[in-house]
């Protein structure tokens, strides 16, 4: 009676991702954008993901919506290869 599955979240826009992109422009010189492109560009939808769509995620395999997913590896990733 017990699922187990796993949340593989990648590019998601946390506090520690915008630590890491405030040290490389200061390390760097560039702008956010400018840092922030190389990593956007690995993502088919053009854009880094947010807690909340984890969390979104993680909210459907615990509701009743998601009972009968199990043994599942679910990326949350925006498109990216992994």
């Amino acid at each position: 009676g017990i699922l187990v599955n796993a949340l593989v979240p990648t590019a998601i826009r946390t506090e520690r991702h915008d630590d890491n992109i405030r040290q490389a422009m200061a390390k760097t010189g560039k702008s956010e954008a400018e840092v922030l492109q190389p990593r956007v560009a690995k993502v088919p939808l053009g854009r880094m993901g947010t807690p909340v769509e984890v969390a979104a995620t993680a909210r459907l395999l615990v509701s009743d919506a998601g009972a009968y997913i199990n043994g599942q590896m679910i990326q949350v990733n925006g498109g990216a290869e992994t």
